[in-house]
Order: C-alpha cells, then sequence, then structure tokens
C-alpha cells in the first residue's frame, strides 16, 4: 500500500513537471506586443479639491538615527479645515512621525483626528513624501496620501475616495503646515 502511494506521488509529480512549462506563459507571452497604449480619458482620473486644513504643530522632536534613517515626531496640536462639502477643526494629540532617509528624503506618516462641524469625527492617516532637505533640489517634492475613517453617515464620501495632497510651509507664526486635500474622481 505504501509503496503504491509512494509510485502515486512520483508519477503525478512527473506529470506536473511536464505540464508545468505549458501553464506558465512565456515573457513573450506575458508582455503585451507593440507600443503600450495611451489611456482613455475615462480611464484618466480627474481631480477635485476635496478641503485645505490648516494644522498647528509643536517644535520637530528628533528622536536619533535608527536603522531606517533619523526618526523625528512632531506633534499635532490643533488647526482648522475647510472644503466645499466639509469644515471643521483638527483634534490635538496627533502626531507626524517622519524618518529621513539616507537619500535626503523624508518619509511623512501622520495620524490624527478631525472633528466636521456637525461634531463627527474622522481618523486621518496622511501619508507622504518631502524632498525638502535635499541639497540643490529645483523643486520641493511635497506630496501625501491622506486616507480617511468617517462614520457611516454624511461624510461617508471620505471612505469611498482615494485622496491626494500636497503640503505649503507657513511662515511666521506658530509652526504649521497648509495640506491641500484633492479627491480623485
Amino acid at each position: 500500500m505504501m509503496e503504491s502511494l509512494t509510485s502515486r506521488r512520483t508519477v503525478l509529480g512527473a506529470m506536473a513537471m511536464t505540464l508545468l512549462p505549458l501553464a506558465l506563459p512565456t515573457p513573450a507571452q506575458a508582455l503585451p506586443q507593440g507600443p503600450v497604449p495611451v489611456p482613455p480619458p475615462e480611464a484618466t482620473p480627474r481631480v477635485e479639491f476635496a478641503f485645505s486644513a490648516h494644522v498647528l504643530l509643536e517644535p520637530t522632536r528628533e528622536i536619533g538615527r535608527t536603522p531606517y534613517g533619523i526618526r523625528r515626531r512632531i506633534p499635532i496640536i490643533g488647526g482648522t479645515f475647510e472644503g466645499p462639502r466639509i469644515s471643521g477643526r483638527i483634534i490635538p494629540g496627533g502626531a507626524d512621525w517622519q524618518i529621513q532617509r539616507a537619500d535626503d528624503y523624508t518619509v511623512l506618516e501622520a495620524d490624527y483626528m478631525i472633528e466636521a462641524a456637525d461634531g463627527t469625527q474622522i481618523h486621518v492617516r496622511n501619508r507622504g513624501l518631502t524632498n525638502t532637505r535635499v541639497a540643490g533640489a529645483k523643486a520641493r517634492y511635497l506630496r501625501t496620501v491622506p486616507e480617511f475613517e468617517a462614520p457611516t453617515g454624511p461624510h461617508d464620501w471620505l471612505n469611498q475616495s482615494v485622496f491626494v495632497g500636497s503640503l505649503q510651509s507657513v511662515s511666521g507664526g506658530p509652526p504649521a503646515v497648509i495640506v491641500h486635500v484633492f479627491r480623485l474622481a
């Protein structure tokens, strides 16, 4: 019985090894042939303004060098936001955790809560990338991808779309940043 089971496994294994190359596409089959097609207009996302947030910050707290880069924490202490469909305040207590990588780009990861004018509290996780510390950079790259977790109700639209953001520094006054948020439609 054991010998019969072993021989069946051997035969099935040999069959699988013989048929496997037939099932896998060759590199030529896996890649499209000819020029890469231009996407049709309906495949190109439209950008719609969602809101701008004026985020108040405490001074940056340098944590130190880690295996991933230089770690920083910037406490979020308040602010306001306003757009065509939503406005409100930023709840104090969040933070922007940053890692400055070896290539002098900084990975941003802010985690905080906002409160809409109707009292609804919404969780925000905003990840991004900036090159503000790159010497000689011609243009600053300050882009984020905010994600929202809103309770079921009038702000569901935040749960049902992909958003992108841009950051704008604020000079003068207490530490702050402006986050412009756009919905991809």
